[in-house]
Parts: structure tokens; sequence; C-alpha cells
């Protein structure tokens, strides 16, 4: 058997360190900002936009700092936020919540992926007790 000499493996290097950049570079961090509110009071509110990154997933948390009840719903706009529209899936409405004197986590999730470079997502929250921790991210 022969040796490959010095040129087949230099040859081989940098294909093995291509191939291995290859494999770690999808691991970072989003570019989008995440969008974070704390409500404690009993008004309707709407936050938002998120402006998310396109073909990641979105990530929802509605943390209850204080016992809470209420409900909270994801809204889709294509046009600015001038139309928001609640997210569905399969034909019925996803991403809507309802909450009855709840202490911690009520969502902490993967909700969807988004593609269309002209969406952005708004939360729409009420809450009749309590205080809540919210936040969209990447």
């Amino acid at each position: 058997m022969g040796s490959l000499g010095g040129a087949a493996t230099a040859a081989n290097q940098a294909i093995g360190n291509a191939t291995l950049s290859t494999l770690t570079s999808p691991f970072v961090g989003a570019t989008s900002s995440p969008l974070t509110a704390n409500i404690n009071d009993t008004a309707n509110h709407v936050i938002g936009p998120f402006a998310p990154q396109l073909s990641r997933q979105i990530w929802l948390t509605l943390n209850a700092t204080a016992a809470a009840s209420g409900s909270a719903q994801l809204l889709r706009s294509n046009d600015g936020g001038a139309t928001q529209i609640g997210v569905t899936q399969g034909g019925g409405i996803a991403a809507s919540y309802q909450f009855t004197n709840v202490s911690g986590a009520i969502v902490n999730e993967p909700i969807l992926i988004e593609t269309d470079t002209t969406a952005s997502y708004y939360l729409s929250i009420t809450l009749t007790a309590g205080s809540l921790t919210v936040r969209v991210a990447q």
C-alpha cells in the first residue's frame, strides 16, 4: 500500500473542513428582534409587530407572574398591521389560548414557521386577573 502524499492529504483535509463548516453553520442565532411585554391590567392589548426571520420557528411564551385569567390570540398580517387575522391550522383557529387562575407557564412552545416576506405578527391579550409576561421570538 502506498502513501497518499502531501497533496492528497491536504485536499482531503480541505474537504473535511468544508463538511464540518456546513454542519455547524445552520446553528446561529435569529436576526429578528423578540417581542416582549408585561401585562398587569384588564385592558385589551394588541402588541406587535413581530417581524420574523423566514424559515425559522416562531416561539411563543406566556408566563403568568401572578395567578392570571384571560385570553391570548396570535394574529397575522400581510399589510403592515392594517388587517390582523387569527392564525389558523387545518381550517380551525390555532394559537388561541384561554386560561383561568394559572400561575407559571401557560404557553411555551414553537407555534409556526413563516415563509412570506410580508408577514408580521401581533398578540392580542386580555386579562381579567393577574399578571402576564409575554415573549414572541425565534
